[in-house]
């Protein structure tokens, strides 16, 4: 999937997807199934530290951006217009007892706008809204919601707490979110991810939004590819308030990729803000890899990035190379779906 810093007005699906398709670089044999220990850290040198950057940025802080997929976007949410996303247990009104106070909804399928289905049950206190406590589970088979990509495999979301409407996505959400073999297919490529993460998103300003996804472990799949992340926190905070849309991204974990020998740990010490549909023009991550050798990578500006290589960790630049956005993959991708910002619907 080529990178484009192109934006689209509402999240979808696909930003689970583009978050790991175009971390391009290498090549195993799928994720490590969640019973592997970690990876030893990867050895970083002069011959390797662009791509170790640029799966960081991709699958790293693109993690993200699938919380964003279902938090903000089609999996999880509904337009009330047929649409089966996992609240249409909260907006199929007519196929709940209002009067009941508690309600626990029976599997039930529906089927998709385009094709396919999804099976939807879960329990929840109050029919017009979330709380606490509440319990969803989807099984997608095939579906195709007119969102461009085609969805397959199981997902389950625990709300932990909730305020606000979800009816005028004005809300504040907090949900543990497990998914088995969630698969998400768009022009020919897919990616798959398992797992489970804490979500923690505000929408309670208009046209601001602020998204947390944290946890243990995910990993996610394309192909031969596959990505791990362990120990992670990564926020998205994008304000639509002003002329341009300002978007900053920040996160730390522990990665392992096909793409990389080992594993390496990263933080954003300067968060990366980008405005507008342009790549971001400010930020630092700083990656560390085996004996505390280090890549910091410093954004220049919308075109280029720069990597301060220390090759034995004793604090001194060994290297420097630069590298341009372009060259990264799928973080202008990352961006283009990542946008949870809600907007007002005709």
């Amino acid at each position: 999937m080529p990178a484009s810093p192109l934006r689209f007005p509402r999240p979808t699906a696909l930003a689970f997807a583009a978050a790991i398709l175009g971390a391009c670089g290498g090549s195993g044999g799928g994720g490590d199934g969640g019973g592997n220990p970690p990876a030893a850290p990867a050895v970083i040198d002069a011959g390797n530290a662009a791509t170790i950057t640029r799966e960081v940025l991709d699958a790293g802080l693109g993690a993200g951006s699938f919380g964003a997929a279902v938090g903000g976007g089609s999996i999880l949410s509904a337009d009330g217009g047929g649409n089966a996303g996992a609240l249409a247990l909260a907006r199929q009104r007519k196929t709940i007892q209002l009067a009941q106070r508690s309600v626990t909804i029976s599997a039930e399928t529906f089927d998709c706008l385009v094709t396919g289905t999804v099976r939807l049950s879960g329990a929840v206190a109050n029919a017009d809204t979330l709380t606490a406590g509440d319990r969803i589970s989807a099984e997608f088979n095939g579906c195709d919601d007119a969102e461009g990509a085609v969805i397959d495999g199981g997902l389950r979301i625990d709300v932990t707490g909730f305020s606000g409407d979800i009816f005028s996505d004005q809300y504040v959400l907090g949900a543990r979110v497990m998914v088995t073999n969630l698969s998400i297919a768009e022009d020919g490529e897919s990616v798959t991810g398992n797992g489970v993460f804490n979500l923690d998103l505000d929408l309670s300003l208009p046209l601001v939004s602020d998204l947390t996804v944290s946890g243990a472990l995910l990993e996610t799949s394309s192909g031969s590819n596959f990505w791990v992340l362990r120990d992670f926190a990564v926020t998205i905070r994008e304000d639509g308030t002003g002329i341009q849309l300002q978007t900053q991204y920040s996160g730390t974990g522990t990665l392992e990729s096909g793409g990389v020998a080992g594993a390496v740990d990263f933080v954003t010490v300067v968060p990366l803000l980008a405005t507008g549909d342009a790549y971001p023009l400010t930020g630092e991550v700083l990656i560390t890899g085996a004996d505390g050798a280090t890549i910091r990578a410093t954004v220049l500006d919308a075109q280029t990035i720069r990597l301060a290589i220390d090759l034995d960790g004793n604090g001194a630049v060994d290297e420097t190379q630069q590298m341009a956005w372009s060259a990264v993959g799928a973080f202008g991708a990352v961006f283009y779906v990542a946008n949870p910002v809600p907007v007002p619907l005709p």
